[in-house]
């Protein structure tokens, strides 16, 4: 068997999900390079634990299954999970997402040299569980993507202040490719929130990396679903969005120590504009009594953030 020199762990959180479990199963049987899953069960009720214990995976795939003490959110099963990889290269996996078929045939051609810290990619984003290749994007990631003027092969290689357009692209774990001891060495960690835990490992690898890597030539490499549902986290409202703003305040505060922070704190203010305003806007648009209150403390908490906040609000409101 043909392998790659590089080797990977998939950290891939778990948590009543066994049908995401088995599509990862059933994809990472199929792949030639040497790969650990590590799948962090987050104390699942259903019977996630006997699907990993009966898998039956190829030589060079290797399942590192943990079970939590107790449910802790993704945040903790992350980093958990980061403990337990052994590969050089790391990414983070939700149980509902799925790599492309040509995601290690892409990765193959991506160098990461001397100084790069990670790679960004685009991905496919799905709304129906049974479209997995849409060749749609996040608004904010189809803007970063379309704005190279070029796209060299096989990969780019930049310093943050060459594209702090990156910052703002969607602050979720899944749509880099890092390498393991950068993530060690660096202290990037999943702060402990059941709400926006994603935002700060995201802020932290950019304003820690030397430099990082944007395949912008190549097809998306993951399917993220967004399928609507009610209980779904992102149509919460209630208590554990509140833990947003301390950990903005922390990222502000890594930034302004940055080198080339005057060229980022617009960026910082961009996109906590679009966040608290899809928090006190279109989360809370319901006509009820529970969206009203929390329109009104989140409200309020953007306030007492921007008052606190050196870099200055957007629009230059109060």
């Amino acid at each position: 068997m043909a392998v790659s020199a590089r080797n990977y762990s998939f950290v891939i959180p778990a948590y009543n999900d066994r049908d995401g479990i088995a599509r990862h199963l059933d994809y990472f049987r199929g792949v030639r390079d040497p790969v650990q899953l590590v799948i962090v069960d987050d104390c699942s009720e259903d019977d996630t634990a006997d699907l990993v214990a009966a898998a039956q995976m190829p030589e060079h795939v290797e399942i590192t299954y943990h079970r939590q003490v107790e449910n802790g959110g993704p945040a903790a099963a992350r980093n958990t999970g980061l403990e337990l990889a052994t590969r050089d290269y790391a990414m983070f996996l939700d149980a509902d997402d799925l790599l492309a078929p040509c995601f290690f045939d892409v990765m193959r051609l991506a160098p990461f040299g001397p100084g790069v810290d990670f790679v960004m990619f685009k991905h496919h984003l799905s709304a129906q569980a049974d479209v997995r290749f849409t060749y749609d994007m996040h608004r904010v990631d189809r803007t970063f993507f379309s704005r190279n003027p070029y796209s060299p092969f096989p990969m780019q290689t930049f310093r943050l202040k060459e594209r702090p357009g990156a910052l703002t692209t969607v602050n979720f774990p899944w749509n880099k490719l890092y390498r393991r001891d950068f993530l060690l060495q660096a202290g990037i960690t999943f702060p402990d929130l059941r709400m926006h835990e994603d935002i700060t490992p995201h802020w932290q690898s950019f304003l820690r990396s030397r430099t990082f890597g944007v395949l912008y030539w190549a097809p998306p490499l993951l399917t993220h679903y967004e399928i609507p549902q009610g209980d779904r986290a992102t149509q919460y409202i209630g208590e554990k969005r509140m833990g947003v703003f301390a950990e903005l305040a922390r990222i502000e505060e890594e930034l302004l120590a940055h080198p080339d922070a005057d060229a980022l704190r617009p960026v910082f203010a961009e996109f906590c504009g679009h966040l608290f305003h899809w928090m006190t806007g279109p989360l809370c648009a319901a006509d009820n009594d529970e969206s009203r209150l929390w329109r009104a403390q989140y409200q309020e908490a953007v306030d007492a953030f921007w008052e606190a906040a050196q870099t200055p609000r957007p629009g230059g409101g109060s």
